[in-house]
Order: structure tokens, then C-alpha cells, then sequence
């Protein structure tokens, strides 16, 4: 019930004792072959105190974001592998996953098998406070590539080596805990991945920092220092910007974001900050499709800003420049009294 290390990949069968309301164990993955739609978010996670089990599968095509949400109780002792149409199965921890969603009223299907090609990093334990409680959780993410098929409304794409990172996260947490901005950024290279999470509070004062440089040769190098200089419009959207990365080992490099060039990957969409952990009853199963050409579907607008979009990344090192693609996740309050500032912040 502490760290996610590799024994602990496999989501949790049976409930850990003197388990809390809201305790959850969640794994996520994403697929995409570059920094062009389409992307595939799924995800799914057990809440033991609740009898709980729900998740999601989400595309992001050029036009749409079609989401499917589902959600089940827990009859016995043992928790599921599988709610709804969406089944996972850990076939070596922290090395292969296969993760499949059946035939459903949403359009979306898939048979994937995800293969790491970094170590997993295994973030500090998380402490956040609401002002009223303070709750934990843990995180980790890792690097890999995926192989089967994708459908969306019957029609099938087979994938053969798209880059997916696995997500695996398990405790409890606040939806905000007032963050003024939060970055989860998963730049995906020929030989390595960045991979970090940032957050800010409401006077854009650091208060999480922690990732590293995954390599392919399972080395990691801890990135110990970030300056940021990023923009956000008005409807709390952004175009990317300016990462200055150092890691411990003395690297110092810049990640340029280009994250206008796709839409959607709101995670609204997904059931979070609405849907996760949250009884639905029995069997259910709802879908949504959200038009991304309209001007109304935009961050400010929904109920849970946060958005994991489809980027392009530019690392520039040595007077050298290595193009890569991946995920810039973000949320910037909509809290009037914060305004994002760039900034740097260090371990």
C-alpha cells in the first residue's frame, strides 16, 4: 500500500487492510505514433473501500474526442481485472501489459500489448493538502511501445510500434489542492523519454518537482532544475513554449512545446474529477462525442481542466537539435487570484 515498485504493478486483487475511503489504484497508457492525431488514453482503476471498479477508454482524432466511461461494484473479495468491455492483464510487471476494450456502444476498440523500452521511474511519495487534510499518493511512469489494433467505428488500424507511456499511480489525493498550474510532460525521443511533473502553487512557487531522463539502455538521470517559460491564453488553452531541463548528471538542454498542432485530450472526457471512484452501479456504461472544432470545448469551459495533449517536442543540446513527440499535460486554475508566471524551480 506505500510504494508502486515492480512488485507492485499489477493493480491490487484484494483490499489491502485498514483501507481508506478514497484509496485508489489506477494504471494508465497512451498510444500515438508522432505528434499528429490519433491518440488513445485508457485507463482504469480499483477503489477497495468503495467495492469499486471503473475506467475509460478515450480518442482524439483530428475532429472529435470520443469517450467512453464505465463503471462497476465489486461482488466478493477479490477485485477484477476487467469492468465493463475494457480488461487489462500484466503479463511481466513493468515490462508488458496487454490492455483490451470489447466490442461497445462508443465506437472504440482495441488489442494492444505494451513493451517497456525504459525503467520505470518511481516518483517521491506525493503530499497534498486541501487546507482541510493532507493526502498521499504514489506515481510512476514508464516508456514503452505498443503492438495490436486500434478501431474507432469500425475501422481497424494496426499499430506496430507506437509509443505509449504507462502510468501507474495509488493512494489518495485532492482533485486541485489549490495548484495554481500543473505539468505532467512525457516527451518521447529515438533514445530516451523526458519525463517530469511540475507544480505550481498560487503564488507559481514550486511545490513538485520530480522526473528524470529515461533512457533506452535503462539508464535514468533525475532532472534536478526546470525553467519554464510557457503561455496560456484565455480560455486557459496553450500553444507550448520554453523548458530548460538540468539533470543531476550535469546535462542542460531545452524542450520546446508545440502543442497547438492537435486538440482535445481532456481528461473531462475520461470521468475525471467527476466520474473516478464515484458510484455508478451496476454495469455502467456511458459515451459522449465532443466536436473539437467547436470553440466552446475549451479548458475554461469544462468541469476538469486538465488536458493531456498531443505535442510535438524539440530538444535542443549541444548546439544539436532531435525532434520527439508525446504528451504535455497541464491544468492552469480557473481560480481568478492566479495568474501563470514563467519561472524555474529546483529539487
Amino acid at each position: 500500500m506505500s510504494t508502486t515498485t515492480l512488485a507492485h504493478d499489477p493493480l491490487v486483487r484484494t483490499a489491502p487492510a485498514g483501507i481508506e475511503p478514497g484509496w485508489f489504484d489506477r494504471f494508465y497508457v497512451n498510444v500515438h505514433a508522432g505528434p499528429v492525431a490519433p491518440m488513445f488514453m485508457i485507463g482504469a482503476g480499483v477503489y477497495p473501500a468503495e467495492s469499486l471498479v471503473d475506467g475509460y477508454a478515450v480518442a482524439v482524432t483530428a475532429k472529435e474526442q470520443i469517450n467512453l466511461r464505465v463503471s462497476d461494484v465489486v461482488t466478493g473479495s477479490t477485485l477484477p481485472g476487467a469492468v465493463g468491455p475494457l480488461s487489462w492483464e500484466v503479463v511481466e510487471p513493468a515490462v508488458r501489459w496487454r490492455v483490451r476494450v470489447a466490442e461497445n456502444p462508443s465506437g472504440i476498440a482495441c488489442d494492444l500489448t505494451w513493451t517497456a523500452r525504459t525503467a520505470p521511474w518511481g516518483c517521491d511519495e506525493i503530499v497534498l493538502s486541501d487546507g482541510n487534510e493532507v493526502r498521499t499518493f504514489d506515481h510512476s511512469f514508464q516508456s514503452g511501445h505498443h503492438e495490436g489494433w486500434v478501431e474507432v467505428d469500425g475501422v481497424r488500424t494496426e499499430i506496430a510500434g507506437w509509443t505509449g507511456q504507462h502510468d501507474r499511480s495509488r493512494g489518495r489525493r485532492h482533485a486541485t489542492a489549490g495548484q495554481g498550474l500543473h505539468l505532467w510532460v512525457q516527451g518521447q525521443f529515438a533514445a530516451d523519454s523526458v519525463a517530469f511533473m511540475l507544480d505550481l502553487d498560487r503564488d507559481n512557487v514550486h511545490t513538485l518537482l520530480d522526473g528524470a531522463v529515461l533512457a533506452a539502455d535503462g539508464s535514468t538521470d533525475r532532472i534536478v532544475a526546470v525553467e519554464h517559460e510557457l503561455s496560456f491564453d484565455d480560455d486557459l488553452e496553450t500553444p507550448g513554449g520554453r523548458l530548460g531541463l538540468t539533470t543531476e548528471s550535469g546535462r542542460a538542454f531545452e524542450l520546446l512545446v508545440d502543442s497547438a498542432a492537435t486538440r482535445g485530450g481532456f481528461l473531462e472526457g475520461a470521468g475525471y474529477g467527476r466520474f473516478h471512484g464515484k458510484p455508478q452501479g451496476s454495469g455502467h456504461v456511458e459515451h459522449d462525442r465532443w466536436d473539437l472544432l467547436d470553440p466552446a470545448n475549451i479548458p475554461r469551459n469544462l468541469g476538469y481542466p486538465l488536458t493531456d495533449r498531443l505535442s510535438g517536442f524539440t530538444r535542443v543540446e549541444g548546439g544539436t537539435s532531435e525532434q520527439g513527440a508525446g504528451i504535455f499535460e497541464f491544468a492552469h486554475s480557473r481560480s481568478p487570484r492566479y495568474r501563470y508566471r514563467p519561472g524555474s524551480a529546483r529539487r
